[in-house]
């Protein structure tokens, strides 16, 4: 079971998926990108289902699990990857697209699980395996990005609950932490806030750049051999560890970082009372 699998990760991982012998059920909210997917799956054999679905609404979240089990009688491993993202100052956000982005982004991964979990348990020798696409920013917050990296960080949070408590019952929980990878996503957030949606992607250095299939394929590894966490960059984990470890030198990156995106504009300072004027 895939959410946000009608591109990117997650059409990828799909794919990969399928390739790997697995039989899949996809859901987005473009009925039509998923009808080609589903489409490509069958090709290489295997079977699809997909149904559109908003993750942020728990009715639809339990229609598309329900019809996962109507035509499959089993779920075995669920990846919760729907998602969005947008450039803004966090205090220019209005409230309302704060709370939408973590509608979908957070609250769609906790119905997907919620649900997967009924559902996983009645499948006897499962997989049991839940992962989560979350992100590197999961481990820091860099100006314009703070409302979908804490989006992302309160994911990684609740996977790493969700895992010692079910490990017990023979769950495994993955978090995927992906850098930027060669999707939709960037015009999609590009276009949210406001930015040309032309440059979106180039914006961003190649060598912070992967495509889907490589993270599709790290994903499907994962399922192979279960895991806390896939970082698709393995230089990322370093890099990560290291700002962790240091907040104070991070905190001055991404200050020298944003200055330098983002200049201040410069004040005009008003001439003291009683100042002649030039005429």
């Amino acid at each position: 079971m895939i959410t946000g699998a009608s591109s990117g990760i997650g059409a990828a991982t799909a794919l990969a998926a399928a390739k790997a012998g697995m039989h899949v059920s996809l859901a987005a909210r473009r009925a039509e990108r998923l009808m080609k997917i589903a489409r490509q799956v069958a090709d290489m054999g295997r079977k699809a289902h997909f149904f559109t679905c908003n993750v942020a609404n728990p009715e639809d979240v339990r229609g598309l699990f329900a019809e996962t089990w109507k035509r499959f009688g089993r779920v075995d491993a669920t990846l919760a990857n729907a998602g969005y993202g947008f450039e803004k100052e966090v205090h220019t956000v209005p409230l309302a697209e704060h709370r939408q982005i973590f509608e979908v982004n957070y609250w769609g991964t906790v119905h997907t699980l919620r649900e997967a979990l009924r559902y996983m348990d009645r499948t006897a020798e499962g997989l049991n395996h839940l992962l989560v696409t979350t992100s590197c920013l999961s481990e820091m917050g860099p100006g314009m990005h703070g409302p979908y990296a804490a989006t992302k960080a309160a994911q990684d949070a609740l996977a790493q609950a969700m895992r010692a408590e079910l490990h017990g019952r023979g769950f495994d929980v993955t978090t995927i932490h992906p850098v930027g990878t060669r999707t939709e996503f960037f015009e999609t957030a590009a276009a949210r806030s406001g930015r040309d949606v032309s440059s979106a992607v180039s914006q961003t250095p190649g060598a912070l750049m992967q495509s889907p299939e490589h993270v599709a394929k790290k994903i499907v590894g994962a399922l192979r051999r279960p895991k806390a966490e896939v970082w698709p960059a393995w230089w990322s984990r370093l890099g990560f560890a290291a700002a962790t470890a240091c907040p104070g030198v991070t905190a001055w990156a991404l200050e020298r970082r944003y200055a330098r995106k983002h200049p201040a504009p410069q004040q005009q300072t008003a001439p003291p009372p009683g100042a002649a004027t030039p005429a």
